[in-house]
């Protein structure tokens, strides 16, 4: 089953572009509705709104005349959080519930990314209950995602991100399956098996299993490294959670792929 409806942030950012070049390629090959949601997040005075309005109206016309030229099907949303009272984070995770798929930016942490919170991709991933597509900020990508490289650990979120990304990886040509184990030892690492091979093809789909050390790498690395060195298009995982300083974050890998990640990562919580 394809995608039926791919939401995209859409926002001022240079970032956008690329984002969007993602999503609409993957519309297309998806044979999806895209959705760009404008989210209206700075507070400001009421002469002001005809502004941030017509900046909305802008992009909203760009987006709909990149996706009318690739024959995608759009739609758009505009959110003013000075009305819906909403922060942008939970508009964005709130009309991602009704969708299969977010697409997102990396953070720039050099960049003004002119009031969109630093932890974005980490809340939208934790907080959206769908899978979210994070694009890295630099760069411009082809997402005809043909060799993939799917990160299992064994674990409710790595079953999450193979339900969530099958869509992807049943129009791939090779999905490369790897289990890490880190430096401090990982009881799922030591009782995986056959069982994902076998679950795997059973779909049909093309792919490979072995198990790796971190050794000094950290886990993060040695799945950036190996993405190089094979030329994958895109990293698949399941994202695991912890509470640190009485929030909840992402886990050590996901918080390093979302700084370091240097193709599209997808990430399923």
């Amino acid at each position: 089953m394809n995608f039926k409806n791919i939401l995209v942030h859409i926002d001022d950012r240079p970032t956008c572009s690329s984002r969007l070049e993602v999503a609409m390629q993957l519309a297309v090959l998806q044979e999806s509705k895209l959705t760009g949601i404008y989210i209206i997040s700075q507070l400001y005075f009421a002469h002001h709104r005809k502004e941030f309005l017509e900046r909305a109206d802008k992009m909203r016309k760009t987006f709909e005349d990149k996706a009318a030229a690739a024959g995608v099907e759009a739609d758009w949303i505009l959110v003013d959080c000075q009305i819906s009272r909403l922060d942008l984070v939970t508009a964005l995770n709130l009309h991602a519930h009704y969708h299969d798929l977010l697409v997102v930016s990396q953070t720039d942490v050099a960049a003004d990314e002119q009031g969109i919170p630093d932890n974005l991709p980490e809340k939208a991933v934790l907080g959206s209950g769908r899978p979210v597509l994070i694009v890295p900020y630099a760069g411009h990508y082809k997402c005809d995602f043909k060799q993939i490289l799917m990160a299992w650990r064994g674990g409710p979120e790595s079953c999450r991100a193979l339900h969530d990304s099958m869509p992807i990886l049943r129009r791939s040509k090779h999905v490369r399956v790897v289990t890490v184990h880190g430096p401090g030892g990982d009881e799922s690492y030591r009782s995986h098996s056959a069982d994902i091979s076998l679950l795997m093809s059973r779909y049909g789909l093309p792919l490979s299993c072995e198990k790796r050390v971190s050794g000094d790498l950290s886990i993060g690395d040695l799945l950036l490294n190996l993405c190089t060195d094979a030329g994958v298009d895109l990293l698949v995982m399941g994202a695991t959670s912890q509470t640190r300083r009485g929030q909840q974050t992402l886990g050590e890998t996901g918080r390093h792929l979302l700084k370091y990640m240097t193709l599209p990562v997808l990430m399923s919580h």
